[in-house]
């Protein structure tokens, strides 16, 4: 575990959502509520704090993923309100960023296409 800015990141985790998001266009990773962000030509669509994983959706995909286990609006640390459009999910394993890139990818694309 890493600390950033006092939030563990589990680094295993770090990696395998860097090996396959940093590899898309105009991407970099930043920091945001003291964890990794990651950003398509600056603007946010994914952070990744410990025990989780948030992402910007448009509405649809929102209202979709807030049925599935282990998903609710994002609320970040240390923060009373939850961020309007973002939602957080549930990732412990290296093994659990497969099934979560589908998600990321939907909040690039939507980061991408509102600029």
């Amino acid at each position: 575990m890493t600390l950033y800015d006092e939030v563990a990141i589990d680094e295993e985790v770090k990696a395998a959502l860097d090996g396959q998001v940093l590899s898309w266009p105009n991407t970099s990773a930043g920091h945001m509520y003291g964890g990794v962000s990651y950003q398509a030509n600056g603007e946010p669509f994914a952070v990744l704090l410990e025990g989780m994983l948030a992402a910007r959706l448009p509405p649809e995909l929102l209202a979709r993923a807030l049925t599935l286990a282990g998903v609710s609006p994002f609320r970040p640390p240390n923060e009373d309100s939850e961020v309007d459009g973002w939602i957080q999910f549930v990732v412990l394993l290296a093994e659990d960023v497969p099934d979560l890139v589908p998600w990321v990818e939907a909040a690039y694309k939507y980061v991408t296409s509102t600029e």
